[in-house]
C-alpha cells in the first residue's frame, strides 16, 4: 500500500477495534443493546475495526475502517498449543511462530522489521518487571535461566546465520537501542549476564531463532539441544502470561 502523494510504501501504525457510533433514530432496543456492549467492553456486532498506516516521507495519516477487522488471537494461540507436542526443535518452531505473531501484530505494530520489533520488545519496561518477577517467584524457570547463564559461561552463543562456517558475536548483545552502534562493547557479549538482564534474554531466544531458522543448530549435538529446549521453555513461560492477558 503506497501513498497517494509521494508513493513512498505506508508504514502500518495500529490496527484495534472501537465501538461504533450510535444512530440518532436508534430504538429503545438498540439503544440498550449499545449500552451493554460498551459497558461490557464486548462490542459484538456494534464493533468497527480501524487500521491505520503513516508515510514516512510526508507523514500523512491513512485510516482504513472495516465491519469486520481479524484477530490474531485464535491464530497466537493455536501456534502456542501446537508447540506443546514433539521434538524441542519442533516445540521452539511453533512457539517463535506465536510469539512473532504477538509482537508483530499486537504489541508492536509499527516497529517494522524483525530485529526492530525484538529492540521494542526489549525497552517494554512492563513486561520486563513482570519476567523477571516470574523468575524470582517461579523455581522451575529460574534454574532454566541459571542453566542457560553457565552454559553461555562456558561458551558464549555465535551468530551462524551470516556464515556457518565463522559464527560471530552479534553487535545487539547488551543493546536496547534501535541501532546496533548503540551496545555496551565493554560488557560481556554473547552471554545472560543474571536473572534480570531481560534485554539480553529476548536476544538470546532471537540468537536461538536465527541460527535454527538459517541452518545453523543441530539435533545431533548436545550443546545445540540444550539451546533450542531452554528456549523453547523460557519463552513459552513468556508466551503462556501473554495468552493469560489476551
Amino acid at each position: 500500500m503506497r501513498c497517494d502523494s509521494c508513493d513512498k510504501k505506508l508504514i502500518k501504525v495500529d490496527r484495534r477495534i472501537e465501538l461504533a457510533e450510535l444512530d440518532e433514530d436508534a430504538t429503545d432496543g438498540q439503544v440498550a443493546d449499545y449500552s451493554a456492549a460498551e459497558l461490557s467492553g464486548n462490542y459484538g456486532a456494534w464493533s468497527i475495526g480501524i487500521v491505520e498506516y503513516c508515510c514516512p516521507s510526508c507523514q500523512r495519516e491513512f485510516q482504513f475502517i472495516t465491519n469486520e477487522l481479524t484477530s490474531y488471537d485464535p491464530l497466537i494461540v493455536s501456534w502456542h498449543e501446537r508447540a506443546k507436542e514433539g521434538d524441542f526443535f519442533s516445540r521452539f518452531v511453533f512457539e517463535y511462530f506465536a510469539f512473532v505473531a504477538l509482537l508483530q501484530n499486537k504489541l508492536f505494530i509499527g516497529a517494522g522489521s524483525d530485529r526492530r520489533t525484538i529492540q521494542a520488545l526489549k525497552r517494554d519496561k512492563a513486561r520486563e518487571e513482570v519476567y523477571v518477577a516470574a523468575i524470582g517467584e517461579y523455581e522451575p524457570l529460574r534454574r532454566l535461566w541459571q542453566e542457560v547463564m553457565a552454559e553461555l559461561g562456558r561458551a558464549t552463543l555465535h551468530n551462524s546465520s551470516r556464515d556457518l562456517d565463522n559464527p560471530e558475536i552479534d553487535v545487539w548483545w547488551n543493546n536496547t537501542g534501535f541501532d546496533f552502534k548503540d551496545g555496551d562493547k565493554n560488557m560481556p557479549q554473547g552471554v545472560v549476564r543474571s536473572l534480570s538482564d531481560w534485554a539480553n534474554m529476548v536476544e538470546f531466544w532471537y540468537s536461538v531463532r536465527n541460527n535454527l531458522f538459517h541452518g545453523g543448530k543441530d539435533p545431533t549435538i548436545r550443546r545445540d539441544c540444550f539451546l533450542v529446549e531452554h528456549a523453547y521453555r523460557t519463552l513459552a513461560s513468556f508466551m503462556e502470561n501473554e495468552i493469560r492477558q489476551m
